[in-house]
């Protein structure tokens, strides 16, 4: 039976050594202590989708504690069920899982800045599943650690989605509380229409 499991430290942890580790490149991975202080405080929190005892998808969120939207940290399918809809149910099913918040945004690096034509093509496909499930893409971008992220938005189901201007200020807020010590210098949202603030070289 498919059923989606708040996961504990421990479960965390292992699935961050056999499956985070795998799925995402140094670059993109927060060390395990940060996720493990981070829970501990009640600012994050992780799911598995377990069909009985067998792990099939995995989320991560980052929470802020008194804002009304959660940022997506992490999210994966394992890789023999990609391709097979299995993200696609992972993430309806996720839905509710987060009581008190109004949405989630997602960062989804920008095909605008890819190296490649192949890379493109896959920062877009990536865009596209979120958007095939529901999401919306905002007008704004952020400039993260150097790395160009488009925004996406998922509200909740019985909700209208907020204009534009209101998701900027929201992911505005949302980025401050969570990278306050680096934010306007590493962290820099910015609207998709306007030039995008220069790189910091660290």
């Amino acid at each position: 039976m498919k059923e989606i499991k708040k996961l504990k430290l421990d479960e965390l942890k292992q699935i961050y050594k056999v499956h985070v580790r795998e799925d995402f490149p140094r670059s993109e991975r927060r060390p395990y202590s940060s996720m493990e202080k981070m829970t501990k405080a009640g600012i994050y929190a992780s799911f598995g989708y377990y069909d009985d005892d067998r792990l099939l998808a995995y989320a991560c969120y980052i929470l802020t504690e008194n804002g009304k939207y959660a940022l997506l940290d992490y999210f994966a399918v394992v890789p023999e069920l990609r391709g097979q809809g299995t993200g696609s149910e992972f993430l309806r099913k996720l839905e509710g899982t987060l009581p008190g918040k109004n949405g989630v945004f997602i960062e989804a690096e920008s095909p605008d800045s890819a190296k490649s034509k192949e890379e493109a093509a896959l920062r877009q496909r990536r865009i596209h599943f979120y958007l095939s499930n529901g999401a919306v893409l905002t007008d704004t971008k952020c400039l993260l650690f150097g790395v160009d992220y488009n925004i996406l938005y998922i509200g909740r189901p019985d909700d209208t989605d907020p204009e534009q201007g209101q998701l900027h200020c929201a992911i505005e807020e949302l980025y401050r509380e969570i990278y306050r010590p680096v934010y306007g210098r590493l962290c820099k949202p910015y609207v998709s229409d306007r030039h995008p603030p220069e790189k910091v070289i660290f």
